[in-house]
């Protein structure tokens, strides 16, 4: 029988994922996870291509990426979920799960959807919620220094909120470097909460494009680390700065295994999660003046040391462009770039 579900994946899609238990049958499960945000092309797909956040039917999310042989899933469910459903097909499949949540938008707002979010991940047994601060780009959103200080003045009240409930419900909250904080800035705020409920999720690139060292990122929020979104990168020049991507693991420029090892030491509890992204490369505009409003007392020995960074490791590959491509085959090379993240961990995580 055709299913809601079938009809919106499509044809081509329906043979991919019928196709991949099958496949995945023959390989043992990778050790690796995957956010949601790697899997953008796949929930389009699902929504018949509206835009939205999160798994918009769970179990089948938790099926599908079990056909790949991924070992596990970071994402956000419904507040009405069946959570025991869900954790049946998790332990059907041996994978791993960690909850994905928004935090409230200003420190008055109601706080009763996002306690029962944390309750909802605590039942289904996530060990932590992954939570961001901000949504852009620092060097995109904000055009002025004020905006910026506004933005984070409002940040600390609303995690002065939200912290003390998850102290309460009994869950880490596991904040991401989501391009709003270089990583000095990051550890100020994380050492400002003495809570064993609140760290850091630590993405391996995001702080590329403000300028930061990734390996001194790993180095300096590995004491905070519950949680990662694992991934490689290639650089590229262009007329303003350079180009950052997301690309496969073994075609980046960083030093994955090692700084895995970083983090894995300060937490041996860590989950390996990948977010590779399928998208086109970011521009990171440098060069311009509007890049650096909101970073008025940082020197230009940032600047020199991310251009040398960049000259060092150019991609001699091109970077890879999805927006020339179909929506079905955007959703193709998004696959493909999954099923090769879970084939590469099973021999670089053993």
């Amino acid at each position: 029988m055709t299913t809601r579900r079938d009809m919106m994946m499509g044809g081509a899609a329906m043979a991919a994922a019928s196709a991949m238990p099958a496949f995945a049958a023959e390989k043992k499960k990778s050790p690796l996870g995957v956010a949601q945000t790697a899997l953008g092309h796949y929930f389009r797909k699902l929504r018949g291509g509206a835009e939205g956040r999160g798994a918009p039917d769970p179990i089948a999310t938790v099926e599908y990426v079990a056909g790949l042989g991924g070992g596990g899933v970071q994402m956000s469910i419904p507040l009405d979920s069946d959570i025991k459903k869900l954790r049946r097909a998790l332990d059907k499949n041996g994978m791993f799960f960690e909850g994905d949540i928004r935090l409230i938008a200003k420190p008055g707002d109601d706080t009763s959807d996002f306690e029962k979010g944390l309750r909802m991940y605590k039942a289904l047994g996530a060990p932590c919620v992954r939570t961001v601060c901000f949504v852009g780009r620092r060097y995109e959103n904000f055009t002025t220094l004020q905006q910026y200080k506004d933005w984070r003045d409002n940040a600390l009240k609303v995690l002065d909120v939200c912290v003390p409930i998850a102290d309460k419900v009994g869950i880490p909250l596991a904040m991401e470097n989501h391009k709003d904080r270089v990583v000095d800035e990051e550890v100020e705020v994380l050492k400002k909460y003495s809570s064993a409920n609140f760290g850091a999720l630590v993405d391996f690139g995001n702080n590329i494009s403000m300028c930061d060292d990734p390996m001194d990122v790993i180095t300096k929020l590995a004491p905070y680390v519950k949680s990662c979104h694992m991934k490689n990168m290639a650089v590229q020049n262009y007329t303003d700065g350079f180009l950052l991507s997301e690309v496969l693991f073994e075609d980046g420029f960083l030093d994955i295994p090692a700084m895995w090892k970083v983090l894995k030491t300060a937490n041996p509890k860590l989950l390996p999660m990948h977010e590779l992204i399928t998208r086109d490369p970011l521009k990171v505009p440098v060069l311009t003046d509007k890049y650096w409003v909101t970073w008025p007392d940082r020197s230009g020995l940032y600047l020199g040391r991310t251009l040398r960074m960049v000259r060092d490791n150019t991609s001699r590959k091109p970077l890879p462009v999805i927006s020339t491509l179909t929506p079905e085959q955007q959703f193709a090379a998004e696959e493909t770039n999954n099923v090769k993240c879970f084939d590469w961990a099973r021999t670089a995580l053993a």
